[in-house]
């Protein structure tokens, strides 16, 4: 691949992270000039691992020690980009440069969240614990509230009179409360797990929304145990170089899922980050880029919206 195939692969690449709302910002110049050092090198095939170190050996004198693996990670999601339209492509491992720390998070499919769930039903046959556990699981997939948002609410805070449909997160993180609107769907299983649990009396003994076998608020260790529970009975392991699952993984896979959604329906997501930052109860919407991971059906529904460049030619 000569210097102005992958300039152009750059450059797509570079719109849609920018379509996402996950600019990689000046960074692109280390992106650039990765292009500009494999240019030179007058390769017409694939690009290598090779390429990549040798890359990385000849600019290492330029810049701080601890920056190469940073550099490494930015041309290795470029490159995962690249072999989705030219599998040749080599993407060198993380692991093979020390500093590395920033983890890959846990993204779970919407066939995976459903086998969550459905043992989460299941969890203890004829148990108020196994309602409890399921929608608390699918308060947190259908609106990524933070676990300790879910644990903390009161009933009142979840059917308020003056607005249902909406949830009251009160004094969340940064001691920020806001109201998170809710799907139709999502108020109904609220309402119908609120009126199992005054049937059973748990009004009587706390105004916790999810509570526990002992009548008190469910707790975040008891929630993060059973959760473990229920992924090993699933068999729920990390894709390929990712985290393990974990509660906060629903929260990520909400964002997601979200910014997906919005692209398959046309939308334009970098004029809604802001809203999606406010719905997560982040104090600056660039927080919420941390959760924006790509995975390959976001960047096929982002691709989508762009003509591939142009070959030498006039050929697409």
């Amino acid at each position: 691949m000569n210097r102005t195939e992958l300039q152009d692969r750059l450059t797509a690449y570079l719109n849609i992270r920018k379509a996402l709302g996950t600019s990689v910002g000046t960074h692109s110049r280390v992106l650039d000039n990765f292009v500009e050092f494999a240019g030179a090198q007058e390769t017409t095939g694939s690009v290598t691992s090779k390429l990549v170190f040798d890359w990385l050996d000849a600019t290492t004198k330029q810049r701080c020690a601890g920056d190469t693996a940073k550099r490494l990670s930015l041309v290795r999601q470029f490159l995962l980009h690249l072999s989705a339209a030219l599998p040749d492509t080599q993407v060198p491992e993380l692991r093979l440069i020390a500093g590395y720390r920033r983890p890959t998070p846990f993204v779970f499919t919407p066939i995976e969240i459903e086998l969550l769930l459905k043992e989460a039903a299941d969890f203890m046959p004829g148990e108020f614990s196994s309602v409890v556990l399921h929608t608390i699981l699918g308060l947190i997939s259908a609106t990524g509230l933070r676990a300790s948002e879910a644990l903390g609410l009161d009933r009142t805070d979840v059917m308020p009179r003056s607005n249902p449909g909406t949830l009251l997160i009160r004094e969340a993180k940064f001691h920020k409360s806001r109201l998170v609107p809710l799907h139709p769907s999502t108020a109904e299983q609220l309402a119908v797990y609120a009126g199992h649990r005054e049937l059973l009396g748990y009004g009587l003994h706390t105004t916790a929304f999810f509570v526990s076998s002992h009548r008190r608020r469910l707790s975040y260790g008891t929630l993060r145990r059973h959760f473990r529970t229920i992924i090993d009975r699933v068999g729920l392991r990390a894709h390929q170089g990712s985290n393990e699952p974990t509660l906060h993984s629903l929260r990520h896979s909400f964002v997601v899922a979200r910014l997906r959604s919005w692209h398959e329906e046309g939308l334009d997501v970098e004029s809604r980050l802001a809203h999606l930052a406010t719905y997560l109860g982040h104090v600056d919407f660039r927080d919420t880029y941390w959760y924006m991971t790509a995975t390959p059906e976001l960047l096929s529904a982002a691709t989508s919206e762009f003509k591939p460049p142009a070959c030498a030619g006039g050929e697409q």
